[in-house]
């Protein structure tokens, strides 16, 4: 007896020694720098959105915040290296759409997405947009509809490539109507915008901060958005879901990840940090000037988003057939 409580003692002091400075080190955050870890390059409008957040952030907690550009293989780079990292509260991640793509796309990722990373907050959304060239007597979701159940060759629509949000939500639209089309794979948004611009391609599905300026300009025009809900800064065009073409809604987003081990008081102070600068009303400006809307909420409720988000993306990487190795 006297041999298993001394046992019982010394494991209690063993974790007491590790527990302590964790809760200390919480207690005192944050004391140095912290780094902003994003996928993808600088110049974008993700990495726009990270600086943007972390330039407010920093001002709040009094603590220089980084941003440090990590990008390829679909952001998997970017999320390695934080899966990795300690989790103090000092390394946090940009997270965007390929984050919740990528478990269902790669064969094998080196790290797990759901356990090795906890949510912080949710930043952005911003819908996939269905355009067609200016000249295209296409006027609406439906004649894009009756011409591609109609056609006997498969009509070619233009994305960012093979895998990319806007490759599968018109691979879900083509399995949910019937469509007869095939897809055309460009190395980003830019070039496939260049070409659907320039009338080399009539139909495409881009993301809409790659499409809006040409939007606005008359050069392509929107017939559809992939969200939920129609978005507030393409007033008038429709969402698929909303015209029963959709059983979800799919796009971009971006938030804020840690590694799972960060404490909660510190996932709850960045939360209400973030929280709070996406409220104000010259960031939802700039958030909308770079084509997304602004989002807030509990760490809980952003960690329910992504993991629905893996969940819907699964299902539209196997009706697409892509796959990574």
């Amino acid at each position: 007896m006297e041999t298993t409580l001394k046992r019982r003692n010394v494991l209690a002091a063993a974790l007491a020694a590790l527990v302590i400075p964790a809760l200390s080190s919480a207690q005192t955050w944050p004391e140095r720098p912290l780094t902003l870890v994003v996928g993808q390059p600088a110049g974008g409008s993700s990495d726009a959105i990270a600086r943007l957040v972390a330039r407010h952030l920093q001002t709040r907690l009094n603590q220089p915040v980084v941003v440090e550009n990590r990008p390829g293989a679909s952001a998997n780079i970017a999320n390695q290296h934080v899966a990795r990292s300690a989790g103090d509260g000092y390394t946090l991640l940009l997270t965007a759409g390929p984050f919740s793509i990528n478990p269902s796309l790669y064969s094998k990722l080196p790290f797990d997405t759901v356990r090795d990373f906890a949510a912080v907050a949710h930043l952005t959304t911003s819908p996939s947009v269905i355009v067609v060239h200016e000249s295209s007597p296409l006027r609406t979701i439906e004649d894009l509809v009756a011409l591609a159940k109609g056609s006997a060759t498969p009509v070619p629509y233009a994305s960012a490539g093979i895998g990319t949000a806007q490759h599968l939500a018109m691979e879900l639209l083509k399995a949910k109507a019937g469509l007869n089309v095939s897809h055309i794979s460009y190395k980003g948004g830019a070039p496939a915008l260049a070409d659907l611009v320039g009338g080399h391609m009539k139909l495409g599905v881009l993301g809409y901060p790659d499409a809006a300026q040409q939007l606005k300009a008359g050069r392509i025009r929107a017939l559809a958005v992939t969200s939920e809900k129609a978005f507030p800064l393409l007033p008038g065009v429709p969402s698929l879901m909303g015209k029963g073409l959709a059983d979800s809604g799919t796009g971009g987003w971006t938030g804020i990840h840690v590694p799972s081990a960060t404490p909660q008081s510190i996932i709850q102070q960045l939360n209400r940090h973030i929280n709070e600068i996406l409220l104000q009303p010259d960031v939802r400006e700039m958030v909308a000037g770079q084509g997304f809307e602004a989002q807030s909420g509990s760490p809980e409720k952003f960690d329910a988003f992504v993991k629905q988000q893996i969940a819907d993306w699964k299902r539209a990487v196997e009706i697409s057939g892509a796959r990574v190795e």
